[in-house]
């Protein structure tokens, strides 16, 4: 029978329909009608009390129901398998479930971040979001929203809380971690100077020096659990897991400090450059990255690692000088392609990097010697004027070939043809060029540096000449232009540039220095550069050196032989003499690497640094976001203050020198295992 309002409400319409029939009957027989109307009373009577009776019986289930829903609810409330917290902005918990309880003992009224010190609420605080947590050995995963007291609910709140859903997910993290350690990792491992360090040895020293390094190796891979196999002469292959690579990670792949310390009878180091990927979805990206990662080693200068994990590159390593190649077949090959290139281009551009210096302008001059003696059309992009560009051009009016040369990115790119090709000189870095536009409207490009290879390349350059033992890209630019062409004459001002060039990056043939530097400046001689010329352009006014003064008369000297300095000016008057103040500073008795830092003309901080060898002040600096090569290197920091910078700096830097001692230790262990 329905139990709804609407029945008895449907019953006395029949009642009243019933009542107006007993009426009608009344006008006939009024014994039946008055007998009639008490049974349809009694009726409504009794339908009455039926109804209050089903009345009662809902409201009492209802009742029931709504108890036990309650009950159910606050039951799987405080017994999902999930805990919830009500926390405020210090942390203070105003509401758990029994699951919290369980797992922390924590009680209303107490602070939840004292028992997870790790939960940092100041960062998600306001949001809507999802935290993974990692307390003791436990793994949680937090989903977290916030109430506000002018919510939906009415503003029953008296202040802001934060409500967190937290699950356990240990069981799954340990799974995942276990399955993540177990993916495979792919490392390439090269002798970089397995030809320098065999040289003229005999085959039995060979043989020992060789079976020492593929000892080492052996060991190594047997530490890691891994697979090594040697595929050619000086190169090896390596399979291990992503678990041993993060020893690796840990140890800064100090398999590079053990092969270092062997020595050949020549007592040249024995020095490794490893590509290694992680990572990857496949086995194929996994060859991909590990090659990469080795070109990209070897293109810093070898000594070193260059790790794909995480979907970034990190290097370990790269202690050991860059050796000088005694062979210039690369440099013929080089210029022939050069030449090749030239050929079927309508227009030669020439460009160095932002803030050029005399390295950068003579290669640039260089190549546009060759540009013009293949009767091309050709100009050399600039930045904005600095002091060497405008010393430069104070000398080009006495030369008509020399019209026009030198322009601004504007004006190159209204100059742009079908065929044009674009040199890139000493940086390959895209952001440091002096027109990094330029090369998105140029498929034709051609790199020329003597900086070790740094993460960010000029993507698909046409060719490639990168020599990071080289002094200088004028050096390299010199030896281009002798495989060039033989009919090939440099005027006084082109020698005279590149010979400044090989000056200002060589120190005055002081800093990375070798035999083919001393070559390539003595046919710049014979070619007529001049010297006075080239002192010319080195001139400075006299607020520049008492700038360069007050930088070297804020020196502090640190343990270590380390000189950290700051520049009272700003801008790029302050970068120029910074540099220069970094090298005066070296020949101060015991130093051994110093930094001088300036304010940049468009805010943040810059560092010009500079060393005496033993000190890899790229690595250095790489990790500040910057880079350079061995001996010099640079890096902008933005939204930071000298102050800050310098702590930074300071802690980079310690940590360098105690990772020195370290290898240091694995050189001693060496030699007197070769004794």
């Amino acid at each position: 029978m329905p139990q709804g309002p609407s029945f008895w409400f449907d019953t006395r319409i029949y009642l009243a329909v019933a009542a107006i029939l007993l009426a009608v009957i009344s006008f006939y027989n009024h014994y039946i009608a008055i007998i009639g109307a008490v049974l349809l009373y009694a009726l409504y009577l009794y339908g009455r009390e039926r109804h209050l009776a089903r009345q009662r019986a809902l409201a009492e289930y209802l009742a029931t129901l709504s108890g036990n829903i309650d009950e159910a609810s606050y039951y799987a409330l405080q017994n999902l398998p999930l805990a919830i917290a009500m926390v405020d902005a210090d942390g203070i918990l105003h509401w758990r479930n029994s699951v919290l309880a369980d797992w922390l003992g924590v009680e209303p009224g107490q602070s939840l971040t004292a028992v997870w010190p790790a939960l940092n609420l100041a960062e998600i605080w306001g949001k809507a979001g999802v935290l993974p947590l990692k307390a003791g050995d436990r793994y949680y995963h937090i989903i977290h929203k916030p109430i506000s007291p002018a919510g939906q609910d009415g503003g029953m709140l008296r202040q802001d809380l934060m409500l967190l859903y937290i699950t356990d997910v240990t069981g799954t993290e340990l799974v995942r971690q276990r399955s993540l350690g177990a993916m495979p990792v792919l490392a390439l491992i090269q002798i970089d100077n397995y030809d320098d360090v065999l040289k003229g040895l005999t085959e039995s020293q060979r043989t020992a020096i060789l079976g020492e390094v593929g000892s080492h190796l052996a060991d190594w891979a047997a530490s890691l659990d891994g697979f090594i196999k040697k595929f050619s002469e000086d190169t090896y292959i390596a399979v291990f897991n992503r678990r041993a690579l993060d020893q690796l990670l840990a140890d800064k792949f100090d398999i590079l400090d053990k092969i270092r310390a062997i020595r050949s009878p020549s007592r040249l180091p024995v020095t490794l450059s490893m590509g290694v990927a992680a990572d990857e979805p496949s086995v194929a990206a996994l060859g991909q990255r590990a090659q990469a990662g080795l070109d990209l080693a070897l293109g810093r200068g070898g000594d070193q690692a260059a790790v794909y994990v995480e979907g970034k590159v990190q290097f370990y390593g790269g202690k050991a000088k860059a050796v000088e190649k005694n062979t210039r077949v690369k440099a013929r090959v080089v210029a022939q392609a050069i030449r090749d290139i030239m050929g079927d281009a309508e227009l030669v551009l020439v460009m160095g990097h932002a803030g050029e210096d005399f390295d950068s302008l003579g290669a640039a001059m260089g190549v546009a010697k060759m540009a013009r003696h293949a009767g091309k059309e050709v100009h050399i992009v600039v930045s904005e004027p600095g002091s060497a560009v405008a010393k430069l051009q104070e000398l080009l009016p006495d030369y008509k070939e020399y019209e026009a040369l030198i322009i601004t990115a504007d004006v190159a790119a209204e100059l742009l043809a079908a065929r044009t090709v674009l040199f890139v000189v000493d940086t390959h870095r895209p952001e440091l060029t002096a027109a990094p536009g330029l090369l998105e409207k140029i498929d034709r490009i051609v790199v020329i540096d003597h900086h070790r290879r740094a993460e960010t390349f000029i993507e698909s350059p046409l060719l490639v000449y990168l020599e990071p033992s080289a002094s200088s890209t004028s050096e390299l630019v010199t030896e281009l232009l002798q495989y060039y062409d033989d009919k090939l004459d440099l005027t006084r001002l082109e020698a005279s540039a590149l010979y400044a060039g090989i000056i200002v990056d060589t120190k005055n043939f002081v800093v990375q220095t070798g035999v083919r530097t001393f070559e390539a400046a003595a046919y710049l001689r014979r070619a007529g550069a001049d010297p006075a010329l080239v002192r010319h352009l080195f001139c400075v006014d006299l607020a520049s050196l008492k700038l360069r003064a007050s930088i070297i008369n804020s020196t502090e000297i640190l343990p270590g032989g380390v000189v950290i300095a700051t520049c009272p000016a700003q801008g790029k008057a302050a970068q120029v003499s910074a540099a220069q103040a970094a090298d005066m500073l070296l020949n101060i008795e015991g130093v051994r690497v110093c930094f001088i830092l300036f304010r940049l003309e468009e805010g943040g901080v810059g560092i010009s640094a500079r060393s005496q060898g033993d000190i890899n002040v790229q690595v250095i600096m790489e990790k500040l976001g910057g880079g350079g090569h061995q001996t010099a290197a640079a890096a902008q920091i933005k939204d930071q203050t000298i102050e800050e910078v310098k702590q930074r700096l300071c802690e980079i830097v310690s940590h360098y020198l105690e990772e020195s001692e370290s290898h240091e230790g694995y050189l001693s262990a060496g030699s007197k295992k070769t004794r």
